[in-house]
């Protein structure tokens, strides 16, 4: 089960790392602006939960083969942007729709993978603080990235994001209680997650706002 749960966390920090190159690229950042974005998108909300919630040290300084991963993947995105730039460019919309899902995928891995380590912790008699842990950890690495982007943090105004990330987690959270097998628990909690992130973006899905 351990050798699952990695499974699935490396594809979360894969679909991250691309996620934030492509934002990035978006942005016009350099190679270094790249691999930057790239690694906070994907491991900066598990730094951050980890400092709100004195997990120490910080998981992120005993996986560092993830950082090399992250920054592999990003150069990747970019020399691929590079070399078919003028492609990349004149199909921006649909290459924002693809980001979009690589992101939907990220952000249920990390609801669940840091819901998981909430529960790890000791907090699995605290519904709140196993949850917040599961929603920090994947938001907090888009909310980095989008402020040193001087962007709207997606969690603020992307159809259905924060809320399709405390389902994923409660899901996960409710059937690890029952003692459902790890492995269906996570797959739900990632699935409904991604399924609703995909029907959001698909039926534009928002949230109210006061003035639109």
């Amino acid at each position: 089960m351990e050798i699952f749960s990695t499974v699935i966390e490396v594809i979360g920090v894969v679909a991250f790392s691309v996620s934030g190159a492509m934002v990035a690229i978006r942005r016009k950042t350099d190679l270094f602006g790249v691999m930057l974005l790239a690694i906070l998108t994907a491991l900066g909300g598990g730094l951050l939960r980890d400092m709100i919630f004195s997990f120490t040290p910080p998981a992120i300084f005993g996986l560092k083969w993830y950082l090399l991963l992250c920054v592999v993947v990003s150069v990747i995105v970019f020399l691929i942007a590079r070399k078919y730039s003028k492609t990349y460019l004149e199909n921006e919309t649909k290459i924002e729709h693809i980001n979009d899902i690589f992101d939907a995928l990220g952000l249920g891995i990390f609801a669940v993978m840091g819901t998981k380590v909430g529960i790890e912790h000791g907090f699995a008699n605290d519904a709140v603080i196993t949850i917040s842990c599961g929603v920090i950890t994947c938001i907090g690495g888009g909310i980095i990235r989008d402020v040193l982007t001087m962007s709207i943090p997606f969690v603020l105004v992307k159809r259905i994001y924060a809320i399709a990330a405390i389902w994923g987690s409660s899901v996960y959270y409710v059937l690890h209680l029952f003692e459902i097998n790890d492995g269906i628990a996570i797959v739900a909690g990632v699935s409904v997650t991604f399924i609703l992130r995909l029907l959001a973006m698909i039926f534009k899905w928002n949230m109210p706002k006061a003035i639109k």
